[in-house]
Parts: structure tokens; C-alpha cells; sequence
């Protein structure tokens, strides 16, 4: 017998330790794949895990970097030298319980490739002792990065750190778990950086750190496009793209519109190459009495991801042409690498999966663990293996996969691997090195025209940390003729060197690349008001290249709030009256100017008239906040505090209340919400599953909303926090809720048990 056979039969003879995960009505958890097709899950060496791959015709996979020299890495970011900087989460779930996983174990190491073989043969430890990091960006003199809690800056010298990190924000990650922390810190083309399950964008300005809101992005991953536009995704979906540049409908506070700029790209349909018992419900399927499969029944392998990780939009040069712009998932629980082909048509993405019922890359091997991908220095795609037997978190992990973890040793060893690949075209070249930090004047400048991202955006970073302004002419040049891509970076570095001026701009606008005319538009909304008026005279008369400009186009004559602008954003509405976020563009950019425009807008418009009428009244009445006073006020700020923390209700819902996509409906506004309390109890002690309609909308989102009742860490008054604030909060206005009411509808629905309400269960 094998001894993970062995082990799975002892353990099939015990009853299973209730876990976190565990739902207090999944009471069958036997096994669906039979054991005699599970294989083992050894650790496997370098050269046999390289065996265990299967990838696309035509490219190869091959170690850049593994374990001693690397431990449990799950990001990196690169310098100009195109050296890795590499954040090791050592300590994350260090066995099978998460026990001492608060001792601060992790690293933030330098990797570099000392004889030019694409190996890494030389490593320095920047920072030790940090507690499960998960991101970090490089500038020219220090780090910025996050640990489990804090957003942190540490200053170097070359390799070194330079005295102790400073903390920028003590609580930057907020409360909840690892799975539901910030991450990524990417610098996007306008200069802002962007993160993954956040509502937060940073940026450095003469050296102060500012930290702004934004829309609220996914779980694991962020990336981006040519053309600044973002890409997220969640757990249970592969990627989304948005079809505008970040905070383009976000510049008036006034007026909270309701949007969706997001587009799912593809199915998320998975095609492991081997069994995938080992993911948290494998045990769902109908044989076992339930209404849904996680596994095909057929294969046992999973059907729809449930694990995707990091992502990124291949702009490199070694894969073919046809490769560029084409994204990549990871999905760490199933062993894979998802290719998505993003297409658009109208600014309007969509994707496909080129592969069909194949992955670009799949593994054998349970242990193989992607959890992010990287256009690299040298045109090629970087993945990162975090190599790690559990993939689950404790908070989540059910009895189940507890059983599926010891039944095959995978909670051993919990430290000392890791691994980090270089997936090439066998028909590309590669990159030769390069360190664009030892660039200077024109050949700085020219790195704009490289067509590798990479060398692109970290030029533009340079030039961005420099502000020298003997480049200020050539990027000028640059800006006013070259390739669209070229001269769109050339511009938006000169407004992160706080250069850019009005003139930097008028061949862009008059451009017929759409995308180029949309990038400038975004642009002007960086100039203060006397450099934003030099262009009123051409702005008032221009024409959209294309329908997907318009809304830039709306939001820079809302801007200029003038007269001329004003009639000209009245004749563009009309004109446009069809195409997306014209509208909402236009509302950003009026603050302050919505009682002007209310005269010149089509009547007829409501969903127009009323944001207007709710700018113009928020212009001069201050914010009312929650009605509420004494305990009633006392148990709204505990509830929004476990909304951000404990309940983590703000990563399916969003901060604001809006929903997010694929996750959860919007609270703010919900009937759901500010309806009878009882119902909205009853939905916090059982969780809801979808369809649901909120505010006329149809939701169907891929999970169902969880039980809070079942877990004992939420008691009455806590549920009673919880719907105080959420009843409370954004435009809601209703009746606090006591944990009296809470302990009555506990009693009167406690024959439910945690299965998730139907909406019309509660009608």
C-alpha cells in the first residue's frame, strides 16, 4: 500500500476536526474521487517537476531561480537593472493548523543573474523578519511595500536598506485574513499606483506619500495595458478588464453615480491535467446530495476556477506578434496557467480561450503552486511558483481538505520551497540586458520607443524619480510625433516629473489614433485651470476619433466649466447620447458646476437630471452622516468596523456599498438592506445565494453570500453592528437593529441551519 494511501485510509476510519471553512449544513464530506486515482504528491526536485509540465506548443519552461536560493515567493517587482526584488512569504501556513504563522518569517530579497546565463545565481536579503509580505515596488532610493498589516517605506543605498522602515499607514490592509489583504503597489502610465482588494491608489510627491480612493479591485493581482487601463480579478473568476482609464468618473464627490466600466473576459472554465481532489468543496456534488459539482463527476477534475491568482497582459517581444496584449491567469489550487485573448471592439473588451479544452500550462504536480506572471526584462513571461503544499488559508480550509492535505503529506515541509520559471517562445529572441538607470538624456528617452513594456514603463519611472529637466524638450518632441504608444508614455512622464503643460498636448488631441486622443484628454485632467484653459479654443470644437473617446472628451469640458465648454458638453451628449459613460464622464468632470449645466441638459434625461440635482445640493450642504445617536451611534461605528475587518463583508460588497462584480449586489440602496430588519437579519444569520434583483437589477453572483450565524465569533451584538452600520451608511437612512431582534430571528429561523436563503424565499 502506498503511504499516502495509508494515511487517507487511517484518517477515512476518524471523524473529521471541524474547521473554519466548514458550513454548518454541508454535512457529508465523503470523498468523491476514488483513492485509487489520486497520485501521490511528493516534493519534486527541479528537473522532475520541469517534466511534469505540459505547455503550448511551441514555448518551453525553464527555472530561473529555485529553491535554497528562494523560499515561498508570491511577487516580485524588477529594477532598472532588471534585478528581482522578491517578496517571500515565509510563514504562511507553516503547517496544517497555521501555527505560528504571526512570527514574522518573511523576506524581501534581491535575485540577480551574475554571468548572463538567465539564471539567478546571487541573492541579497534587503529586508528579514517581515511578516508575510505580499507586495513591493522599487524607486531609485528606497522600497515601498506591504506586510500583513502596514503600508511601508524603507530607504536604500544600492542593495542595502538604510535604517528601519517607516510606516506610512499602520493600517493600510485593514482587518480580516491573508487572503483578504491589499496587494500589487503597480505603477500604472499615470503615475498612480494601484492595488488588488483595495479602494486605495498612491502616489510619491516630493516626497510625501498620498493615498487617494479608487474603485475597489478584486482579490489577487492587478495589471495593465498599454493604454493605463486596469485588469483584476477574483478567486472565482479569471480576469476583468475595464473599458476606462482609473478615476476618470471619479472626480466629483458630490454626486455618488452607480457604473460598471468592467468587463468579464472569458469563462472560467479550468482543464487541469490531473485529479483536483485537494480544493476546499470537492466533496459538492450531487452523489453526495447537493444541488451543484465542484468536480466533473466524469474526470474529477475541477470545473470552474476557484483559486485564480495573479494576472498579468503579455507586452513583451519574445512571444509572436499575435501573443501581445494577451492575458494570463494563474490558478494555484489546480496547478495552472490560464491564456486569455482580449479583444475589443469599441473600447469594449471581451476574451477568448485560444487553447480551447487545453491550458497554456498545466503540471502534474500538486505541489506547483502559480501565483503571479510578469512581462520581464527580457521580453519573456515570468511565473512564480510559491511552491507550497497548502494553498488554503486556515480561515477557509474545510475538514475535508484538512483530510486531502495529511492524506498525502502536502502540509510537509512548510518552509523551503519555492520557485521562479522564465516561460520563452522557442522561436523568440530575448532581450539583451540592460540597466536603464545608467541611461541618460536622449537614450533615456528613447527607451519610450522600445517595444518591450517593460523597458518602456521603467524608463518612465526613472525619468519620473529624476525630474531632470534637461529631458523636458526631447520628451516634448517625442510627444508631439512618434509611435502612438511612444508618445502617450511621453507625456504622461512629463506629468509625473509635474512638467506637463497645455503644449505637450495639441497634437495628441488632434490625433485620429483614438487611443491616443483618449490618453491626451486623460492627461488634461492633470493641468491646473490656467494651463487647461490655453486649450478651450480647440477642445470646444473637437470631435471624438472614435465613440470610446467621448467620454474623455465629456470629462474635460465638464472641467473647464465654462460657457463655451458648457454648450459644447450639451451638443457632445446629444450627439452621443448612445454610447457608455458619456453621461457619468460628464458629472465628474462639472463639480461645481452642475446648477450651470442643469439649464442646458436635456429634461428628459432623468438619470442626468437627478445626478445634477444631487451635485448642485451637495455643493452647499455638508454631508449628514448616520442619523443615529448614544448606543444606536456607538453600535454603527463597531459595525463598520467589523464590516472592514472581521466580517470582510467590504470584499464581496466593496467599501462603498456598491457591490463588486461577480461577488456580491450593492448594499447602498438595497431594498434588501433598509427593507424590514427581520429579513435583513435573516439573510446575515444564513447568507443568501442569487439571482437577486436590487434597485430593478438582476445579481448573479458566482458564490453564495455565507452564513455569519453559524460562526460562533459573531454574536448577537455583533450582527447587530453589522446591519446598524450597513442600514446607516452611504444613502441608506433606516432603523438601527438590537441584538434583541438578532437573538429572536437566531431562534426563529434556527431550524435553517446556514443554508443560504432564495430572494424569493423572502419576498
Amino acid at each position: 500500500m502506498r503511504p499516502h494511501t495509508f494515511v487517507a485510509a487511517l484518517l477515512g476510519t476518524l471523524p473529521l476536526a471541524a474547521q473554519n471553512g466548514d458550513k454548518k449544513d454541508h454535512d457529508n464530506m465523503a470523498p468523491v474521487v476514488p483513492e485509487k486515482d489520486i497520485p501521490p504528491s511528493p516534493v519534486l526536485s527541479v528537473a522532475d517537476a520541469l517534466k511534469s509540465f505540459k505547455i503550448a506548443p511551441g514555448f518551453v519552461i525553464e527555472p530561473v531561480v529555485t529553491e535554497p536560493l528562494i523560499e515561498e515567493p508570491v511577487c516580485i517587482d524588477f529594477d532598472p537593472a532588471g534585478r528581482m526584488w522578491v517578496c517571500e512569504m515565509r510563514g504562511y501556513m507553516p503547517d496544517i493548523d497555521g501555527a505560528g504563522e504571526s512570527t514574522p518569517e518573511g523576506r524581501i530579497s534581491i535575485l540577480e543573474d551574475t554571468d548572463g546565463d538567465g539564471k539567478a545565481d546571487k541573492k541579497t536579503v534587503f529586508l528579514d523578519k517581515v511578516l508575510l509580505p505580499r507586495a513591493v515596488t522599487v524607486f531609485e532610493d528606497g522600497i515601498l511595500f506591504l506586510d500583513e498589516h502596514r503600508l511601508l517605506w524603507c530607504k536604500r543605498d544600492g542593495l542595502k536598506a538604510v535604517g528601519e522602515p517607516e510606516v506610512i499607514d499602520a493600517d493600510f490592509n485593514g482587518g480580516g485574513n491573508v487572503e483578504h489583504k491589499p496587494n500589487g503597489l503597480m505603477p500604472d502610465l499615470d503615475n498612480w499606483l494601484y492595488l488588488a482588494k483595495s479602494d486605495k491608489r498612491l502616489r510619491r510627491i516630493d516626497g510625501k506619500w498620498k493615498i487617494e480612493p479608487t474603485t475597489f479591485r478584486g482579490q489577487w493581482g492587478v495589471a495593465r495595458d498599454d493604454w493605463g487601463r486596469l485588469y483584476h480579478n477574483h478567486n472565482s473568476a479569471f480576469m476583468f478588464g475595464e473599458s476606462l482609464a482609473p478615476n476618470l468618473l471619479q472626480a466629483n464627490p458630490a454626486v455618488k453615480m452607480k457604473y460598471n466600466d468592467t468587463n468579464a473576459l472569458g469563462s472560467n472554465r479550468t482543464w487541469p491535467i490531473r485529479v483536483t481532489p485537494g480544493v476546499n468543496r470537492g466533496y459538492m456534488s450531487k452523489s453526495n446530495g447537493y444541488n451543484e459539482q465542484t468536480l466533473d463527476p466524469k474526470t474529477y477534475k475541477l470545473i470552474n476556477c476557484t483559486a485564480a491568482a495573479g494576472i498579468t497582459v503579455y507586452r513583451g517581444t519574445n512571444f509572436p506578434k499575435d501573443y501581445y496584449g494577451m492575458g494570463f491567469s494563474t490558478e494555484a489550487s489546480v496547478n495552472l496557467v490560464k491564456a486569455i485573448k482580449i479583444e475589443e471592439k469599441d473600447g469594449k473588451q471581451s476574451g477568448t480561450h485560444p487553447f480551447g479544452e487545453k491550458e497554456f500550462l498545466a503540471s502534474t504536480d500538486e505541489r506547483f503552486r502559480p501565483v503571479n506572471v510578469y512581462t520581464a526584462p527580457d521580453g519573456s513571461l515570468y511565473l512564480v511558483d510559491m511552491y507550497h503544499g497548502i494553498i488554503q488559508h486556515k480561515t477557509y480550509q474545510t475538514s475535508y481538505l484538512r483530510q486531502q492535505h495529511l492524506s498525502r503529506g502536502l502540509d510537509k515541509p512548510g518552509l523551503g520551497n519555492g520557485r521562479i520559471y522564465r516561460i520563452r517562445s522557442t522561436s523568440g529572441k530575448l532581450e539583451p540586458k540592460v540597466d536603464i538607470a545608467a541611461l541618460q538624456g536622449v537614450e533615456l528617452v528613447k527607451m519610450l520607443m522600445h517595444p518591450n513594456a517593460w523597458h518602456r514603463e521603467t524608463a518612465q519611472r526613472v525619468m519620473v524619480d529624476r525630474k531632470d529637466p534637461a529631458l523636458v524638450p526631447l520628451l516634448a518632441k517625442l510627444a508631439a510625433s512618434g509611435t502612438p504608444v511612444a508618445r502617450v508614455h511621453a507625456f504622461w512622464t512629463l506629468e509625473g516629473m509635474g512638467a506637463l503643460k497645455a503644449e505637450h498636448l495639441t497634437a495628441a488631441l488632434r490625433d485620429k489614433d483614438p487611443k491616443v486622443q483618449s490618453s491626451a484628454l486623460w492627461a488634461c485632467t492633470r493641468l491646473d485651470a490656467a494651463e487647461l484653459s490655453k486649450l478651450e479654443a480647440g477642445l470646444v470644437t473637437l470631435k471624438p476619433a472614435a465613440p470610446e473617446a467621448a467620454p474623455y472628451l465629456a470629462r474635460v469640458l465638464g472641467s473647464l466649466g465654462t460657457a463655451k465648454s458648457l454648450d459644447a458638453l450639451a451638443a457632445l451628449l446629444k450627439a452621443e447620447s448612445k454610447e457608455r459613460f458619456v453621461r457619468e464622464a460628464a458629472v465628474s468632470g462639472l463639480h461645481g458646476h452642475e446648477a450651470e449645466f442643469a439649464k442646458l441638459a436635456d429634461p428628459k434625461d432623468n438619470a442626468l437630471v437627478a445626478w445634477l440635482d444631487q451635485g448642485a445640493k451637495n455643493a452647499t450642504t455638508a454631508s449628514e452622516g448616520p442619523s443615529l445617536k448614544g448606543e444606536e451611534l456607538a453600535s454603527f461605528n463597531r459595525g463598520k468596523a467589523l464590516f472592514a475587518g472581521e466580517a470582510v463583508c467590504f470584499s464581496c460588497h466593496g467599501p462603498d456599498g456598491g457591490g463588486v462584480t461577480a461577488l456580491g449586489p450593492p448594499l447602498d440602496g438595497s431594498e434588501w438592506v433598509t427593507g424590514k430588519p427581520e429579513r435583513f437579519v435573516s439573510i446575515l444569520l444564513h447568507g443568501m445565494t442569487g439571482p437577486v434583483t436590487v434597485a430593478g437589477q438582476n445579481y448573479t453572483p458566482t458564490a453564495d453570500m455565507p452564513s455569519l450565524g453559524i460562526n460562533p465569533m459573531f454574536t448577537d451584538q455583533k450582527l447587530a453592528d453589522i446591519a446598524t452600520y450597513v442600514r446607516n451608511e452611504w444613502s441608506n437612512k433606516a432603523t438601527a437593529v438590537t441584538p434583541d431582534l438578532v437573538k429572536k430571528q437566531r431562534e426563529a429561523t434556527k431550524a435553517r441551519t446556514g443554508r443560504p436563503w432564495t430572494a424569493p424565499e423572502l419576498k
